[in-house]
């Protein structure tokens, strides 16, 4: 079968707001090539292995069909890393990754999808989480305009497992950034937090699903967005409880700010409860910055530019307020400023 053929498309429910078939060419660069990505200190610890061949998977999963295999990495007793593990895609192409961290182990895993160039990306990535493991996941994404790129992360939790994910996307020409959580074990505890930007002609889509199977989960999710110009914003996220997965507490929020006329930004939110004593919820707006704190600013001599920018900082940093590493908080941050400040003119 054509790789175009393969690729989702609008008349999909779960794609109807990016179309990836018709944003790729059969001309573009990646559509049939590998990527291989730049992953840091690897001459430190002897948890990483290079490509084998796997199992070809489903048909949904392309990277297995154009690469020699896949990247693994494992996080176990013989596994000596004392800093954060970085992972760079900066090429089109194809890969696909696989993470172990064993029972009580943890891991800080920051992954970078900036690829310069116009062209196709698809990046799977599969996370086992052992019972008492833990995994902080940051991903910064700020891909070219001209872009398209899937990334599809399935994490399988156990026992006790916990997950701190922090993900800031500035979009691309089109881009999916998708979580998928599976709670194998009772006693999880997530917390999905992401931001996306938005300006130009960008495009960021946001999706998440979380199935819990057992009790006594507790997951948190905030998404903050910003979309100005042009630009389109996609959140879809899910809870999914069931009958077995008692005393669940889970909640779900999408915040955006439209800054213009002309962007779009869809969402959404969805609950799919089959237990009976659990704590479920999801929210949902989309609007404008506030225009009697802007008015109060500028009373106060700040200009609007300034202003806004101010606004819309604070808006968005509250889903990064509880990370621990300040110097990547910095980072984020820093990021975030000088996107608004382009943005707004400053």
């Amino acid at each position: 079968m054509p790789v175009l053929k393969q690729l989702p498309h609008r008349r999909m429910e779960a794609w109807k707001w990016t179309d990836v078939r018709r944003a790729v060419q059969e001309s573009d660069p990646g559509l049939l090539q590998e990527a291989t990505p730049k992953i840091s200190d690897l001459e430190d610890w002897d948890g990483f292995k290079k490509p084998y061949a796997g199992p070809a998977g489903d048909g949904c999963r392309l990277s297995m069909f154009h690469t020699d295999g896949t990247w693994r990495i494992s996080v176990n007793e013989h596994t000596d890393l004392k800093k954060p593990l970085e992972i760079t895609y900066a090429q089109p192409g194809h890969s696909s990754l696989e993470v172990n961290i064993d029972d009580g182990h943890s891991l800080i895993l920051i992954e970078h999808y900036n690829c310069s160039e116009k062209g196709f990306s698809n990046i799977d990535i599969d996370i086992d989480l052992g019972e008492e493991s833990e995994l902080t996941r940051i991903i910064i994404h700020n891909d070219d305009s001209d872009h398209t790129r899937l990334q599809t992360s399935r994490i399988f939790a156990q026992n006790g497992a916990k997950l701190n994910q922090y993900m800031l996307s500035f979009g691309g020409g089109m881009s999916r950034l998708e979580t998928r959580l599976y709670g194998e074990g009772e006693g999880i505890i997530a917390h999905m937090n992401g931001a996306y930007l938005l300006s130009g002609n960008r495009h960021a889509d946001l999706t998440s699903f979380t199935k819990l199977d057992h009790p006594n989960c507790l997951i948190r999710q905030s998404v903050k967005g910003v979309v100005t110009d042009k630009a389109k914003g996609v959140f879809q996220g899910k809870f999914h409880v069931e009958r077995d997965a008692q005393h669940t507490d889970a909640e779900m929020r999408h915040d955006a700010l439209m800054l213009s006329d002309r962007a779009e930004i869809r969402s959404k939110p969805e609950l799919e409860i089959y237990a009976d004593d659990v704590a479920c919820a999801h929210g949902n707006t989309i609007g404008a910055l506030d225009d009697n704190a802007l008015f109060y600013m500028r009373q106060r001599g700040i200009p609007m530019a300034q202003a806004k920018a101010l606004l819309t900082e604070a808006f968005v940093a509250s889903v990064f307020d509880d990370m621990e590493d300040d110097a990547m908080k910095a980072s984020l941050m820093t990021q975030i400023s000088e996107w608004l400040e382009t943005s707004y003119g400053v």
